[in-house]
């Protein structure tokens, strides 16, 4: 279902637009690069990239699927061409185009959310976010917070949401990918998991909503809503549910190539149709008055 939906999109591009052969385009159409992604964002990062090279066969990516650190220290040591992470970089990163004489142009493409998940069977169906807070703090609880990674943007949201820069690890674990959370969560009914949206999201796709039957998807309790906030297309747009993550664009390609035209495309029509149809919301669609943040980078020492 998936293969079809880039298919169909890539052909509503193809009749939509025409495309002359100029060296732009020729040097977005063929070429190879090498895209870090935050491992949380591999179901929408797989589905962009499969739109674009069912548009421009001749573009290959090869793709390196890790914490979000990680990507950003591949970027910024060469090693990485384009990264798709959560945050905008810092002052000190932001030095590699200061170096080079270059403006830094972070690109937003969507919005994602960290969903909290656990045990089908556990009496828990939702949460207060004072206590997701609390557990975080340090507080003795039986309830185990488990993270797809000790570096990833899910923990870095969560850190920065709360402005903590110390956490008891006692309650804290991390996994080494977001199957792995799927999986202590299947095997513990007082783990909570957090994971990105965009891997239960897709209707469409018999994995992601296989992934989705094994788990139960936890509500938010917060002083701002009367009802327990759940992430879905309208809690994202509204600002509604507390844990919405930005999924941000950065290259270091300077002019046009494969790397810049991903970028342009992702967040452009059939690019945001993509995010659309995966069950996320297109950042191009949001209120403009959306107040952007940012997580700050967080490591947690194993």
């Amino acid at each position: 279902m998936k293969n079809l939906l880039i298919t169909s999109l890539a052909l509503t591009f193809l009749i939509s637009c025409s495309h002359p052969k100029d060296t732009a385009t020729l040097s977005v159409a063929r070429g190879e690069i090498t895209i870090a992604v935050d491992e949380s964002f591999r179901p929408i990062a797989e589905a962009e990239m499969g739109a674009y090279q069912a548009h421009y066969p001749e573009a290959k990516f090869n793709v390196l699927y890790v914490p979000e650190q990680k990507a950003v220290n591949y970027m910024l040591s060469d090693s990485a061409d384009l990264i798709m992470i959560s945050r905008e970089l810092t002052l000190d990163e932001q030095q590699y185009y200061t170096q080079r004489n270059r403006e830094y142009h972070p690109a937003t493409m969507a919005l994602d959310a960290v969903t909290l998940i656990t045990n089908k069977e556990s009496d828990v169906n939702n949460i207060d976010i004072e206590e997701i807070e609390a557990i975080l703090k340090g507080k003795e609880t039986d309830i185990k917070l488990v993270f797809d990674n000790s570096s990833s943007s899910n923990l870095n949201l969560m850190l920065s949401k709360f402005d903590i820069t110390e956490i008891n690890k006692s309650n804290i674990f991390a996994t080494n990918g977001t199957l792995e959370v799927f999986e202590q969560v299947k095997k513990n009914k007082n783990a909570i998991g957090l994971i990105g949206l965009n891997w239960i999201s897709d209707e469409d796709d018999k994995n992601s909503m296989k992934l989705k039957d094994q788990i139960k998807i936890l509500g938010v309790n917060t002083s701002t809503s009367s009802e327990p906030v759940l992430p879905t297309l309208s809690t994202l747009k509204n600002q509604e549910y507390p844990f919405v993550k930005i999924i941000y664009l950065h290259t270091t390609q300077n002019g046009w190539g494969v790397a810049m035209g991903f970028v342009r495309f992702a967040c452009t029509q059939i690019g945001q149709l993509v995010v659309e149809k995966m069950g996320l919301q297109p950042f191009y669609l949001i209120p403009k008055n959306y107040q952007l943040t940012s997580s700050a980078p967080f490591q947690v020492v194993e």
